[in-house]
């Protein structure tokens, strides 16, 4: 278990920072991309690399989906996360191509 001194850092051992991502897990439940976050939880040591990045092709394999499906679906959680919690910064690009 990490724990980190900074109050401003997530810590493991935090109740609330565990209900806070408690939270999140149910919210993209509930939003359809339960089979992906299982997997992403149950298989971190296949569908994430040594340095954590995401290992889509691992989790492609996984999953038995497309690379097409992985990209939506994390899209698709990008965009719940952003509009619930504001976590995820909109770059001005995709802003000005919403735009036009």
């Amino acid at each position: 278990m990490v724990e980190y001194t900074d109050m401003n850092k997530p810590s493991v051992a935090n109740p609330v920072y565990a209900i806070e991502m408690q939270e999140i897990v149910d919210k993209l439940r509930k939003n359809g991309y339960g089979e992906l976050v299982d997997c992403l939880l149950d298989d971190d040591n296949e569908c994430y690399t040594k340095r954590g990045r995401l290992n889509k092709s691992a989790t492609i394999r996984k999953l038995g989906w497309k690379s097409k499906q992985l990209e939506d679906a994390l899209e698709g959680m990008k965009e719940i996360l952003n509009c619930e919690f504001q976590l995820f910064e909109i770059d001005e690009d995709e802003e000005d191509e919403e735009e036009d």
